[in-house]
């Protein structure tokens, strides 16, 4: 039985793959729907297997392992990240729309950011996506070291923040304790938690993205 990752991992699936029965493509959806679901950890084989009424040994026909298995996942996945071209030509529309793309597919699947975590290998679509993001500010004409760092600021920030919206939401007890707190000994910190917890997350996000793109703006194009 297959336990490791594949060396040479097929991130498209075979054309001779697709015809009858079960294919990649729906062990890859069901893992994804388990894991936004669930969380990562509840990911395998066998569970995948048994939500799609197979024997777990018919997966390896599609899947040598678990590692490759999160590996397609990421891949799947990414491909949410990708904004449809053309990219728009002005470098913030352009990177703002990257942005909240990133945004959304972290939100929706939370467990994604775990899985980078694990040093998981690199698919074509997250490769694809780091084009998009160097061509997003190509017009700027930046050093390719600063290219980093202004791209590095947006991409931070949109991971930063989709952390902070899904732990709130997934930990009620951290939720109860913030928003307990009380007033008279913590007045300052009321107030200003107490007017955050009444605006969107995703107004938020906007708003704080356009101060983003400003101090990018400040720092790397303004004469």
């Amino acid at each position: 039985m297959p336990n490791r990752a594949s060396d040479d991992l097929v991130w498209d699936e075979p054309a001779d793959g697709a015809s009858g029965g079960l294919t990649r493509a729906d062990v890859i959806q069901a893992a994804l729907d388990v894991a936004d679901a669930e969380g990562l950890e509840a990911v395998s084989i066998r569970r995948v297997a048994g939500d799609l009424g197979a024997r777990p040994m018919s997966l390896y026909t599609h899947i040598a392992s678990k590692d490759d298995l999160v590996a397609l996942m990421l891949h799947e996945m990414s491909g949410e990240l990708l904004v449809p071209e053309p990219l728009p030509e002005d470098w913030r529309e352009a990177l703002r729309q990257i942005a909240r793309r990133a945004y959304a597919a972290y939100v929706q699947h939370p467990w994604a950011l775990q899985a980078f975590g694990r040093g998981t290998r690199v698919g074509p679509n997250m490769l694809r996506r780091a084009e998009q993001s160097a061509a997003a500010v190509a017009s700027l004409d930046l050093s390719p070291g600063d290219a980093w760092i202004a791209l590095s600021i947006v991409h931070e920030w949109t991971i930063g923040h989709a952390l902070h919206v899904v732990t709130l939401r997934e930990d009620r007890e951290l939720e109860g304790q913030l928003s307990g707190a009380d007033p008279a000994a913590f007045p300052r910190m009321s107030k200003v938690f107490g007017a955050g917890r009444e605006q969107s997350r995703d107004t938020i996000f906007d708003v704080a993205l356009e101060a983003v793109l400003d101090g990018i703006e400040r720092r790397f194009v303004t004469p």
